[in-house]
């Protein structure tokens, strides 16, 4: 498949750089790219979080487009880091079991940052200000997401690990990527600052777990949200694309 965004990307790229997400015309033109990834019933949660209109990008064509996000040397920071990501903010409550879902491919012939492998985040549920008790993000402590999907490299091939728990003590992994292919994810959560909190991930194979791990997965009791994409180190260079497709979110009953 190809690496670069088709004519059609190209052009959306200029609308998006033109507009801004908080008005219509931006707005809408966002809407345009999160469909690629999502059924209309998420679309009132997402939102794209880049910095520019070379992070993103519609490619495939007909019923195989998919969404490309993209890293490049010397880009601008978004909420203080190096990152193109898509955000949803699907609403629920500790003590709710949500299911979520989606493709992505690393492309042939990626570079990636081993031996050093920096953090390198592709999909990672975060906590946010609790608006039920008028919080904002302005003086909201940072912390690090309780559950994360992360980037890196072994021996020469790209693969992932999965990080759970308030401090990340929990770690699994390595787990091959293979460049070019599609892969599947799923991860069941649980959603509990307590010892029932619970998180279940599949790879690939959606008929049997890969990983389980058990314990506290909140930093407060408000809903933590999905982001999927990139997040990296700073000081990593490399000119970086990942591809995504048929992202759900359901709550399990």
């Amino acid at each position: 498949m190809s690496s670069t965004p088709s004519l059609i990307s190209v052009f959306c790229f200029v609308l998006l750089a033109c507009g801004r997400a908080d008005e219509p015309e931006g707005r809408e033109r966002e809407l345009g790219y999160l469909r690629v990834l999502m059924g209309d019933e998420l679309l009132p949660y997402a939102h794209l979080e880049v910095t520019a209109a070379e992070n993103v990008a519609i490619l495939g064509t007909g019923a195989e487009k998919y969404l490309g996000l993209h890293l490049f040397p010397g880009q601008k920071k978004r909420n203080g880091g190096v990152r193109a990501e898509v955000s949803v903010d699907f609403p629920h409550q500790q003590g709710d079991t949500l299911r979520y879902a989606w493709r992505f491919m690393v492309p042939e012939g990626a570079s990636m940052d081993g031996p050093k492998n920096r953090w390198w985040i592709f999909g990672q549920w975060h906590d946010q200000p609790d608006r039920n008790k008028g919080e904002s993000w302005e003086g909201f402590e940072s912390r690090s997401p309780p559950v994360l999907l992360g980037l890196g490299e072994i021996k020469g091939q790209p693969a992932f690990g999965f990080e759970y728990g308030p401090k990340q003590e929990i770690k699994n992994g390595p787990f091959p990527i293979v460049p070019g292919q599609w892969h599947q994810v799923m991860v069941i959560i649980h959603w509990s600052q307590k010892a029932d909190g619970k998180a279940t991930l599949f790879y690939d194979d959606l008929s049997k777990p890969l990983v389980t791990a058990e314990g506290a997965n909140m930093h407060n009791d408000f809903a933590h949200y999905l982001k999927l994409g990139m997040y990296r180190h700073p000081e990593i260079q490399s000119d970086n694309w990942i591809y995504l497709d048929d992202l759900t979110i359901t709550m399990e009953r």
